[in-house]
């Protein structure tokens, strides 16, 4: 049988295709890869392990013609295209309700009438919005950009219809992901900080940030969040929060000075109404046997390693004369 993953060439689906065949349920199973190469992250299909067989389409979640060709004989899909980046979706958000919730529910209610056995969806921690306490799966979600909003009414549509379907299907609320992978984003704080500092750029941190807590996923702990969602039989018809730490901006810098202790942080003032401080409780997926293994200073010791080639410049001292 078969796999799919779409999104394969994402931040995520480029680990997720090279660490899915390992995952005891999957061993032997091909691998189909959806991907519309929007982000032309081509370096993701580079390299991959020899020993597996892959099928790459290059097409869109949207067309109902891609995703039924997709859908040819597999078994179980890992539902992870998305456009991501909350704050550019206010820019883009026409594109963004177009992928997250017509293309996610066009490949959930195609799976469905295809006889897939299950259906793992990527979900976001991003649904909850402004919220106060540690926020479990049952909160109230009130969003507050066109991508979190997206990302919720699909996940509800599919919930709904796969309850009254009995469809197999799990949803995975992620926190922000950090760590490396080969399709890497450098538009979450983690990542982009870790990048700067490997260079030796100072960092700036706006003052509201401070404090304000954000629930935070190391990428391989995701990998294991996609492998018991897709084995254990009490995740199905369930969303579960998927998260390793609740930091705030402290815990985040002292990460990356315990790895780059020179860099240098400076605060300035926060420009942007998407700031929010949310924890999030991860104790329903942990009774499932999840338990996060990597931390914050794990991901950023990955990334300053993977810049050690670039040396950091060290900019000329002023003088009277310049």
């Amino acid at each position: 049988m078969t796999i799919l993953i779409t999104g394969g060439a994402g931040y995520l689906g480029s680990q997720l295709i090279r660490e899915v065949h390992k995952m005891p349920a999957f061993e032997g199973q091909s691998i189909r890869i959806l991907d519309n190469m929007m982000r032309e992250r081509y370096v993701s299909l580079w390299n991959l392990p020899d020993d597996v067989q892959y099928e790459f389409l290059e097409g869109d979640v949207r067309s109902e013609e891609d995703v039924r060709r997709a859908l040819q004989d597999v078994e179980t899909v890992f539902s992870l295209s998305d456009i991501t980046n909350a704050p550019l979706s206010f820019e883009r958000k026409e594109l963004t309700w177009e992928v997250n919730l017509k293309g996610a529910l066009n490949v959930f209610e195609l799976a469905d009438r295809a006889g897939v056995e299950k259906f793992v969806y990527t979900s976001s921690c991003s649904v909850y919005g402004p919220t106060e306490g540690v926020v479990t799966e049952d909160a109230p979600c009130h969003p507050i950009s066109p991508y979190g909003e997206s990302k919720l009414e699909a996940e509800q549509t599919m919930y709904r219809r796969a309850k009254e379907a009995g469809f197999d299907w799990t949803a995975l609320r992620l926190g922000t992901v950090h760590g490396w992978t080969i399709g890497i984003r450098f538009d979450t704080i983690i990542n982009r900080f870790s990048y700067l500092a490997a260079q030796g750029r100072p960092l700036t941190v706006y003052d509201t940030a401070w404090r304000e807590k954000r629930p935070y996923l190391h990428v391989s702990d995701a990998m294991a969040a996609y492998s018991l969602a897709a084995t254990h039989p009490k995740a199905e018809g369930r969303v579960f929060n998927v998260v390793g730490d609740n930091a705030n901006m402290e815990t985040v810098i002292a990460a990356i000075r315990a790895v780059v202790p020179e860099v240098e942080v400076t605060t300035t003032e926060t420009p942007s109404l998407n700031q929010l401080s949310y924890e999030v409780d991860c104790a329903r997926f942990r009774r499932l046997g999840f338990e996060a293994h990597s931390n914050i200073v794990v991901g950023v010791r990955e990334m300053v390693e993977a810049f050690r080639g670039i040396a950091p410049v060290a900019l000329p001292k002023a003088t009277a004369e310049s």
